[in-house]
């Protein structure tokens, strides 16, 4: 079946099926879905409803504790599928979605960043070997189904100077940080969310954050890898 009509093809299919029978609140709705189903391929339902939601990620491991094989195509972790897969109509369907792990964890990278970090670096300086200079210490979170960085560095006239010290806050585990890292990983994952430091070592001891970050995961009742 062509991708692009697949889900025009199923909608004039359930309205031939159901005829004037249709309750005329159904009638409307599949009328709507005819209207912009020429619109919706996969690619397009993938970027509006898939990747904003918590079971969305980028690659998975598709074999149990292999962390050495990686499948670089996108995948639902509640489907436990691939996403090229799947239909379009099983995705434009799918009543699985949420993001509100996506929003908890957010919201606890936050707490984080506000209530722990932002207070212990308040007279701590990070040192810019481009610049020869040290700057007061900055933040900024990004994030993505399954995991928040919380990324250490400075302001300048330019925005936000990333230093080599990001914090991860993962729920899941992520391909993106390769076998090793992500077998150390998953020995440390164990009912929660856990905390992932990737960092140069001189970063680490320039800033004396080890015992913060301890104190921090302590606190939380979170678990600690250093990368």
């Amino acid at each position: 079946m062509d991708n692009r009509n697949e889900i025009l093809f199923a909608v004039r299919e359930a309205k031939r099926n159901l005829g004037e029978a249709a309750d005329f609140r159904v009638a409307d709705a599949l009328a709507i879905l005819e209207g912009i189903a020429p619109f919706l391929n996969k690619e397009i339902i993938i970027g509006l409803k898939c990747k904003g939601c918590d079971n969305y990620a980028s690659a998975s491991f598709p074999l149990s504790r292999d962390f050495w094989a990686v499948d670089d195509s996108e995948y639902c972790h509640a489907k436990h599928a691939s996403l090229k897969n799947l239909t379009a109509s099983k995705l434009a369907g799918c009543t699985q979605y949420s993001c509100q792990a996506s929003g908890d964890l957010i919201n606890l990278g936050t707490a984080i960043m506000e209530e722990d970090l932002r207070p212990a670096f308040q007279e701590r300086k990070l040192y810019d070997r481009s610049k020869f200079a040290s700057y007061s210490v900055a933040f900024r979170l990004q994030s993505s189904p399954g995991k928040v960085c919380i990324e250490l560095g400075h302001l300048t006239d330019e925005g936000f100077a990333c230093s080599d010290m990001k914090l991860y806050i993962l729920r899941r585990l992520d391909p993106g940080f390769g076998a090793v890292a992500s077998q150390k990983i998953f020995e440390a994952m164990k009912s929660g969310p856990v905390m992932v430091v990737q960092s140069s070592l001189q970063t680490r001891k320039q800033l004396d954050i080890d015992y913060v970050l301890e104190w921090i995961v302590e606190k939380r009742k979170m678990d600690i890898v250093y990368l």
